[in-house]
């Protein structure tokens, strides 16, 4: 049981999927409505304990899904089948996963503050910047190479989300480090993601250049 809620965000990923696989087009066209309604989940969940989808959002893990999907959307090839499906929404995936974040991260400020884990509270403040430029009505100001610039920001900032989910990190006297048990499945992800890269991204552009 402790191995299935360590690692419940990686169990979430078939049903987001399918949210995103069915809802995704009229999501980017609609996306103020998805993230009006996320809002009002979220806002009903910080004050009324709902069995399940309390703790899904209360403990990070439904925010954690979403941001996995947006995070392995650039890992495919660009025509692919998966790429459409993941790219068309993943703007409106990213803001409505930083949106069921905030319960999470509320409820453990004093934690962070403290020196408990602290790179949660580090990533949810960089997010906020990279959120707010995501909203369309934000990204068509800014010049698309400022906009590129800014969210490079975001390989930071699900580094720091990596860290803070698989390790337990006290950064007050004395410090102290350790692998959190039971999350060596989430763990997995970051070797699938580097694996994907090297064989979608990085060795075809590699082989493009050898070429000419």
């Amino acid at each position: 049981m402790q191995f299935v809620q360590a690692n419940f965000a990686v169990f979430l990923l078939p049903v987001v999927f399918l949210y995103v696989y069915l809802l995704g087009k009229h999501m980017f066209t609609h996306a103020y409505y998805y993230i009006f309604g996320a809002l009002i989940i979220t806002t009903i969940v910080f004050y009324i304990d709902i069995p399940l989808i309390s703790n899904m959002i209360d403990r990070g893990h439904l925010s954690l899904s979403f941001f996995i999907l947006v995070i392995f959307a650039g890992v495919f090839k660009k025509k692919s089948t998966m790429s459409k499906i993941l790219s068309i929404s993943r703007g409106e995936n990213a803001i409505i996963g930083f949106i069921f974040l905030i319960p999470h991260a509320l409820n453990r400020l004093s934690l962070a503050l403290y020196g408990y884990n602290t790179t949660g509270l580090i990533a949810f403040i960089l997010f906020i910047p990279l959120v707010i430029t995501s909203l369309m009505i934000v990204r068509k100001k800014m010049k698309p190479i400022h906009w590129k610039r800014l969210h490079k920001l975001s390989y930071i900032t699900y580094l720091l989300i990596y860290i803070h989910i698989g390790f337990n990190i006290y950064f007050r006297d004395p410090f102290y480090f350790a692998v959190k048990p039971n999350v060596w499945l989430f763990h997995l992800l970051p070797i699938l993601y580097i694996i994907l890269r090297l064989v979608n991204i990085i060795i075809p552009k590699y082989k493009q250049r050898a070429a000419t």
